[in-house]
């Protein structure tokens, strides 16, 4: 188990994201990478991959308001992603493509792993997209230019199998370039997320789906029930929810 977080160290994790970001940044000017244009087209007759999760994945009553959040995040950046047009040897980019996760954008506090502990942040819960694009990208045969493991192994989920991709704007992004022309799918019912890439030419390679769901947040690493009361992140659900 992660050490307990302070408040030194969450200071010096902030500076440090602060010059992450701003160097990802310069660089991203340097080397500007496209975002992709999203419009629907029935020329993308193959599927390459696919991943489809449950959305709803803890009935806990102290995550049900962070779950009713993530879904809304999701459902936001899906917009940004559903048929978008990624061409063979041009680089995808998550947060290119998603942009800045934002209250002004409509974004809400979700879960988010930050230092060991599962804290609440305004776009939490993109993970579960970023962890299905991940995949599908893999399965298809893409080129995978940038990708980060998250910070701690959860039995059972995607990270266990070293099939996951955290992000954090701007500095830990999810990169790939596909073989040939693809479009990315993105859609959300009321119980699930479906992920995936569809391609002009047949492959040879067996269709794989993946529907594991990302397990609940453990007891030891949520503020509401981790036990450690003497730490600084510890809120009261009811204070979480008027931030």
């Amino acid at each position: 188990m992660n050490a307990r977080p302070t408040r030194f160290s969450s200071a010096v994790f902030a500076t440090k994201a602060a010059l992450l970001r701003a160097h990802r940044s310069l660089t991203d000017i340097a080397n500007p990478v496209p975002r992709h244009s999203q419009y629907a087209d029935t020329s993308f007759p193959f599927l390459a991959a696919q991943s489809i999760t449950p959305l709803w994945t803890d009935e806990s009553p102290s995550e049900q308001w962070y779950q009713r959040s993530k879904v809304e995040n999701l459902r936001l950046a899906a917009a940004r992603l559903d048929n978008c047009h990624i061409p063979a040897g041009q680089t995808f980019s998550f947060w290119r493509q998603v942009g800045k996760a934002t209250a002004r954008k409509g974004y809400q506090r979700g879960r988010m792993l930050q230092e060991g502990c599962m804290i609440p942040a305004v776009g939490g819960g993109l993970c579960q997209l970023s962890n299905a694009l991940y995949q599908v990208a893999l399965d298809s045969g893409c080129t995978i230019l940038e990708r980060h493991r998250h910070s701690r192994l959860v039995p059972g989920s995607a990270t266990a199998a070293n099939r996951d991709a955290t992000v954090a704007w701007n500095y830990i992004d999810l990169r790939f370039r596909p073989p040939a022309d693809m479009q990315l799918c993105v859609e959300l019912t009321a119980e699930q997320l479906t992920v995936s890439l569809r391609s002009n030419v047949a492959t040879s390679r067996p269709l794989p789906i993946i529907e594991s769901p990302p397990p609940p947040i453990g007891p030891d690493h949520a503020c509401d029930t981790c036990g450690q009361t003497d730490c600084f992140r510890q809120h009261s659900h009811a204070e979480i929810e008027r931030l």
